[in-house]
């Protein structure tokens, strides 16, 4: 018989061996268990990430255009049951639906102290301070409610007190301001608690961007450190857009400010039915400090003469490169001087220059500077200007150059308003008849 080798393994090995054995069994059986547990748990409301629910709750918003400003806005007023589902839905809902405050119609006034009162209470009566969640106010005072005794209208919600609450309580992300004074008597006076704020508002609301203006009847008061509107200009945050319509007594020292303040951030200026204290200097402090626009719309009351010379175009053919939208609407002053200097708008695609219809003297525009126009600014959509003798074969043939180009108004000194029949046969834009109301609008 053969000797037997003795057993190599130990019992430390059996041990480490049934131990390995146990632990991997013990895996599987836990690897087993997840696998049902991920089967068997049901999917519910807590399942979703923030990020997933932002997104679901997009599909709620409502896109509305903004006709008078061309732009549009994003609303959330569909959410309001969504935050009452439960905590982590109103913590995503809330900021959504509180970012944009908009205040009109008969009730604005009640929803207003309403909004005020949960901004001021947030502390301890409200989830969250929502006061910091707006990011766009708009608040429109009543049009329609008038004294019979003097015929003014009475009804002015836009008050100092509502402008100090809103500097207060709205002022961490606030962006955009909208303010349409009702027209006529203000219940603000020159005294100096009737005075709007303003000077508040630039200190607390440093995000602000946009800022619109309708209806500001300014009080007059020397430019200094006691004139509110003056003082916003000189502290606010560089704006990107600004928006002045029918606005009185605003100075023209606090024009040239907001120019100096805004800079290189402003894109956008309209400065519709503007009085006396907007002026040919005031429009060039824009062009020189104001190199980024890119949307210019001016305009004056009928009662002031037209402001927009020569001076004023060549600042801004020099400075304003990219300028798209340019509308001067009372430029009977400019000639053929600084005209032909509007081809180094490359990326122009509106021009109305001027009003449709005026008929003075000082505007002659050369053929050749008209078809240089039509060559350079190939992205023309919109061109309204006043020219004599511009329905010619040459100026047609120029437009060829424009394959965007969807209406022409051209308005003859010499004919009256005339648009060459030929234009509608080369299939380029639609004809459109500058005494209609929808002329206007463009």
């Amino acid at each position: 018989f053969t000797e037997l080798e003795p057993p190599t393994s130990t019992t430390e090995d059996l041990d480490q061996g049934i131990q390995g054995t146990l632990e991997d069994a013990s895996d599987s059986a836990s690897a087993s268990a997840s696998q049902v547990d991920d089967i068997v748990q049901p999917v519910g409301i807590h399942s979703f990430t923030p990020q997933l629910l932002r997104y679901i709750f997009s599909f709620l918003a409502v896109q509305q255009y903004d006709y008078l400003n061309h732009r549009t806005h994003t609303l959330y007023h569909n959410l309001h049951p969504l935050t009452l589902v439960c905590k982590s839905w109103n913590d995503i809902a809330s900021p959504l639906l509180w970012q944009e405050r908009t205040f009109h119609g008969w009730r604005a006034g009640d929803e207003l102290n309403v909004f005020l009162q949960t901004t001021e209470n947030a502390d301890f009566s409200s989830t969250h301070e929502y006061g910091e969640f707006v990011k766009r106010i708009e608040i429109i005072d009543s049009h329609d409610v008038v004294d019979k005794l003097n015929g003014q209208f009475v009804i002015n919600w836009i008050t100092p007190d509502v402008i100090l609450a809103l500097s207060e309580h709205c002022s961490k992300r606030l962006r955009d301001l909208t303010l349409v004074f009702a027209t006529g008597r203000q219940t603000s006076t020159e005294n100096e608690e009737g005075l709007i704020p303003w000077n508040a508002f630039a200190d607390s609301c440093r995000r602000l961007f946009i800022v619109t203006l309708n209806n500001y009847i300014c009080p007059i008061l020397p430019v200094g450190t006691g004139h509110p509107l003056h003082m916003f200009a000189t502290y606010t945050n560089p704006l990107t857009e600004l928006v002045f319509k029918r606005c009185k007594n605003i100075p023209d020292e606090t024009f040239q400010q907001l120019a100096r303040t805004c800079g290189k951030a402003l894109t956008k200026l309209v400065l519709l039915d503007s009085d006396a204290c907007l002026g040919a200097a005031e429009m060039a402090e824009f062009a020189r400090h104001c190199p980024n626009l890119r949307h210019l719309n001016v305009s004056w009351i009928e009662s002031v003469p037209p402001k927009i010379n020569d001076q004023v175009v060549l600042e801004l053919t020099a400075n304003c490169l990219r300028l798209e939208y340019v509308s001067l609407l009372d430029a009977n002053l400019i000639s053929d001087v600084s005209f032909q200097t509007l081809c180094k708008l490359r990326y122009l695609r509106n021009l109305i220059l001027p009003r449709a219809g005026s008929a003075v003297s000082g505007m002659a525009y050369r053929q050749e500077s008209l078809i240089t126009l039509a060559k350079s600014c190939k992205r023309l959509e919109q061109l309204h200007i006043v020219a004599p003798g511009a329905t010619t074969s040459r100026f047609f043939e120029a437009l060829l150059f424009c394959p965007n180009l969807q209406v022409l108004v051209v308005a003859e000194l010499c004919n009256a308003l005339l648009i060459d029949q030929r234009f509608k046969t080369l299939g380029l834009a639609k004809y459109v008849d500058p005494e209609t109301t929808d002329a206007y609008k463009l």
